[in-house]
């Protein structure tokens, strides 16, 4: 679950010709995906995956479900966002979908946590104006929805999809692509990663790591099998 935090997405302004935001660590470049470029294979750029843990499988009806959303995982997931040439793992996000939401788009947490990635509203509000900043077409969304988001707009898999794949990626680039740390940014807080200096030692974060590393593997080992 995304958390609910102001200090996740600053103002987006205008310098030199590059588009920046203006992070809690100082001025971090954005890489908007007309300006980016893809990177390898995105699994390249997941690091410390816990290779002791076995692979699990998802539901079989989970796996279904996602198969409805591959596009726009594909898409979202192949854009750079803060780092040129780097985007993210198409088999993690899939991983955090099953993990969040076992891929029902209009999933409503306990907490208020909504859609397949299980994003808090507010968060996705700030991360969708700042993706309206950019000024980018993105496949998929109409761009007008980014501006003035609401709480449903969260049900749309695509939009969700997006705004999750930016809030990602930010954390990936901050984290250092790692799994466990990036995981434990999503579901308790960047400023708990940094408190802790690493994994916020939480039964709910550690929980969810461990699913989303299962279920990683398991996509993972089933990309490798497909020619």
């Amino acid at each position: 679950m995304a958390p609910n935090t102001s200090r996740l997405l600053p103002r987006a302004f205008l310098a030199g010709g590059a588009l920046f935001l203006l992070a809690a660590l100082g001025a971090v470049p954005v890489v908007p995906p007309a300006w980016g470029q893809k990177g390898p294979h995105g699994d390249a750029h997941v690091r410390h995956v816990a290779q002791n843990t076995r692979p699990k499988a998802p539901a079989r009806s989970t796996r279904r479900r996602l198969r409805d959303y591959d596009s726009y995982v594909r898409y979202f997931s192949g854009l750079a966002y803060t780092r040129s040439g780097v985007n993210l793992s198409t088999n993690f996000v899939r991983a955090l979908i099953a993990a969040e939401s076992a891929a029902r788009p209009r999933a409503v947490s306990s907490a208020g946590a909504i859609g397949l990635l299980q994003i808090r509203p507010e968060t996705g509000r700030r991360a969708a104006r700042a993706l309206y900043d950019t000024g980018y077409e993105f496949r998929f969304v109409d761009r007008r929805r980014l501006r003035r988001l609401s709480a449903d707009d969260l049900k749309d898999p695509a939009l969700n999809i997006l705004i999750g794949c930016y809030l990602l990626d930010r954390y990936n680039a901050e984290f250092g692509d790692h799994l466990a740390r990036t995981v434990g940014a999503w579901n308790a807080g960047p400023d708990r990663v940094r408190q802790y200096r690493g994994t916020p030692p939480y039964e709910e974060t550690v929980g969810l790591i461990r699913r989303v590393n299962a279920f990683y593997l398991f996509f993972r080992r089933q990309d490798a099998r497909t020619p």
